[in-house]
């Protein structure tokens, strides 16, 4: 009896230990995928994932006009003076040289100037070139200006429409003698070159008498008679 009790159990034992042993080979088939592989999703939190595009605006943005503080010339007949302050300056007329002084606002390629202290404003549009400046004014009419100085209004000198021809009358007198020239008058016409042309002449009723051609620099009143001979309206 005693040696088939110790067989029988030598059996049920071995049973035992080889069903423990299949059910852990069953357990390691169950392990969990690792979190690291590909195809794998990383926990939510903490992660800080790159936007899947960028702002358009990131890198650059655009740029409206800008107005270089200085001398600038019209093409409707006038100076722009601005100062450097960016939001100041003045004109000045080139028949006699008056103008008001102005304030101004400038965003992106809009501006508004309040004229001579003026409560109303005036608005255009600006297109900026090399060294051009293009205002569209809300009533439709378009002014071109050059920037032609650094210069500021306190420092750039000209020589008005009118103070030409009163230079060119009296180089003209001056250079003619003691001649019959109480009748002469000037004109004067700004070039598109910005040089100005004056006509000395005498007005005969039914036509002009001319007694000389000048076309010489604003700036400077030097320049040439009408044949070409150089001419300094100030000496």
């Amino acid at each position: 009896m005693k040696t088939k009790f110790s067989r029988k159990f030598l059996t049920v034992g071995l049973l035992a230990l080889s069903l423990s042993f299949t059910l852990a080979l069953a357990g390691c088939g169950n392990t969990p995928a690792d979190s690291s592989q590909p195809g794998s999703e990383s926990p939510a939190s903490g992660v800080s994932e790159a936007p899947s595009e960028s702002p358009s605006t990131s890198g650059s943005q655009a740029t409206g006009a800008t107005f270089q503080a200085g001398t600038w010339l019209s093409d409707l007949g006038q100076y722009w003076f601005f100062d450097a302050d960016g939001a100041t300056g003045r004109t000045a007329s080139l028949e006699d040289g008056t103008g008001v002084g102005f304030t101004y606002i400038l965003d992106g390629n809009q501006a508004s100037f309040s004229m001579g202290g003026a409560d109303s404003s005036q608005s255009c549009d600006v297109t900026q070139g090399e060294g051009t400046l293009t205002f569209l004014w809300e009533d439709g009419a378009t002014e071109r200006l050059t920037y032609v100085s650094q210069q500021s209004s306190g420092q750039f000198q000209f020589h008005s429409n009118r103070e030409l021809c009163d230079l060119a009358l009296a180089y003209c007198k001056k250079q003619n003698g003691a001649q019959g020239n109480e009748n002469l008058t000037a004109a004067a016409q700004t070039n598109e070159d910005g040089t100005v042309t004056i006509q000395v002449y005498e007005n005969l009723g039914d036509h002009n008498s001319t007694c000389a051609w000048y076309t010489v620099d604003r700036t400077t009143a030097q320049g040439t008679d009408g044949n070409g001979q150089a001419v300094d309206l100030n000496s």
